[in-house]
């Protein structure tokens, strides 16, 4: 494990949210960089489709647990912005956590997510659940992404396949009620209703 520190390494974060954060990575044995002024940490996380650049940081007064989530490709032809764009909007459509954002000056594509710390404590499973959150997602939609830039794929059809086993799960959901009125309705998407298809939260099925 490697950490590297600013220059301001000497101050204490004992007790703090940012050493919270600093000890899930340890005991996680995460190989990261320790940003002290910023109260950030970097590190790279290897996951099914890609090699991610993960930043945590502690903000607003230590009020805000903010994670963002960087796609190792940069949409740097500009006569991709408006598709990447698209796309973004597409995928970011009744998300309840965090969402797409794109920096258009160079490319980069990024997933940002973010949590209230209350009673200035951030517990360590609530790290763990919101980073296995932001990791699920950017990896459901990552593969769309790149069918949006190098396989001439509409950001409609690529978003659609990227969310086809969420839709196929509510087209069987509502078939089993109508067969059987009498069983109690299945749970309400927690997201908004969308015509064709809908999405639903990631988190529970994440690990970090």
């Amino acid at each position: 494990m490697s950490n590297n520190d600013s220059p301001d390494s000497s101050v204490s974060d004992f007790g703090t949210p940012f050493q919270t954060l600093i000890d899930h990575c340890q005991a996680n044995e995460l190989s990261f960089a320790i940003f002290r002024e910023e109260k950030r940490i970097r590190l790279n996380i290897c996951r099914k489709h890609a090699l991610y650049t993960c930043h945590l940081r502690v903000s607003n007064d230590d009020e805000i647990f903010q994670i963002h989530l960087n796609y190792p490709v940069l949409a740097k032809d500009e006569k991709m912005h408006a598709s990447v764009m698209e796309f973004i909007t597409r995928a970011n459509y009744g998300l309840i956590l965090g969402g797409f954002e794109a920096d258009l000056r160079d490319g980069e594509v990024r997933y940002h997510i973010s949590h209230l710390i209350t009673d200035e404590c951030l517990k360590d499973e609530v790290i763990h659940r919101i980073i296995g959150s932001a990791l699920s997602t950017a990896d459901r939609y990552f593969p769309a992404y790149m069918r949006v830039l190098f396989g001439g794929e509409t950001p409609e059809d690529a978003v659609f396949l990227a969310e086809l086993d969420l839709n196929t799960q509510d087209v069987d959901s509502e078939s089993s009620s109508a067969e059987n009125p009498a069983s109690p309705p299945p749970k309400a998407s927690k997201r908004k209703p969308r015509k064709k298809r809908s999405k639903r939260d990631d988190s529970s099925s994440a690990e970090s």
